[in-house]
């Protein structure tokens, strides 16, 4: 292309210069990987803008906004109920283990004796004198008198006293109540314990009313009742594993020691 001259220069229209686009600035979408003191900081950031007048914002991009920070109130409040469900559960862990476990324990026994009076048989375990064993220590089976005094319910089977087939079945529903109390306690609140007593009136009735809300979803089907009974030595699965391994890497140690003890000698000759 020939260069224009000088003098028909202005008689050339000049081409129109692009209008470069703003980008509008969209709000980043809420996300788990947000810390809480981000989502602190976008929510306010993103109020703020939504309530300033000097800003002016297209119809589009305020209902973008305003979902942006509907979003980053409800992951706020996610992370808030998340940590505290888990502050609760560390804390009263040991409570509900120890009362799972006895529950689990006291449902079992009835069970047992339900299962002996069907069949005819005896469930009453034989004298010291007949047996020639030793009866151990009050210390070593406080379980069993834990469970024998649950709050007055299993006293009179405790004691020797043989109960009919209805009362047998009434503490069983009621031990599987236990059970379920333990299990679905609400996890957002502060856990009453099932077996201590002393408590304030307020504490009592609100004991009551979960346990009886318990019932209820129990009776619905909301909550299985056959779910909830474990084994009795389920609780110590995790030690008898334990030494289970650790007795398998017994001999194995023993060998490499004895392996290393006639290398690291003296000399043969």
């Amino acid at each position: 292309m020939s260069a224009v001259h000088p003098s028909r220069a202005a008689n050339i229209p000049s081409t129109p210069a692009r209008k470069r686009k703003k980008h509008k600035h969209k709000p980043a979408p809420a996300s788990t990987s947000l810390t809480r003191a981000q989502l602190r900081k976008k929510i306010r950031d993103t109020t703020r803008l939504l309530q300033s007048s000097s800003s002016k914002l297209s119809a589009t991009t305020r209902i973008e906004h305003e979902r942006a920070l509907a979003a980053y109130e409800h992951e706020l409040a996610s992370q808030q109920t998340s940590s505290k469900q888990a502050a609760l559960a560390k804390r009263y862990h040991m409570v509900r283990f120890f009362e799972r476990r006895k529950a689990t324990r006291a449902l079992s026994r009835l069970q047992r004796q339900l299962d002996a009076l069907l069949s005819g048989t005896s469930t009453r375990t034989p004298s010291t004198a007949t047996t020639g064993k030793r009866k151990r220590p009050a210390s070593d089976d406080d379980d069993s008198e834990e469970e024998g005094s649950e709050d007055g319910r299993s006293g009179d089977d405790a004691a020797g006293e043989q109960l009919s087939e209805e009362a047998l079945r009434q503490r069983i529903a009621e031990a599987e109540l236990d059970l379920a109390y333990i299990h679905h306690f609400p996890p957002l609140e502060k856990y009453i314990s099932l077996y201590r007593s002393g408590d304030s009136t307020q504490t009592n009735e609100k004991r009551a009313r979960i346990r009886a809300d318990i019932a209820a979803r129990l009776a619905d089907g909301t909550i299985d009742s056959l779910s909830l009974a474990a084994p009795a030595d389920a609780v110590s699965g995790k030690r008898a594993t334990k030494k289970s391994a650790s007795a398998k890497r017994r001999p194995a140690e023993a060998e490499e020691q004895d392996g290393d003890g006639s290398d690291g000698g003296f000399f043969e000759f």
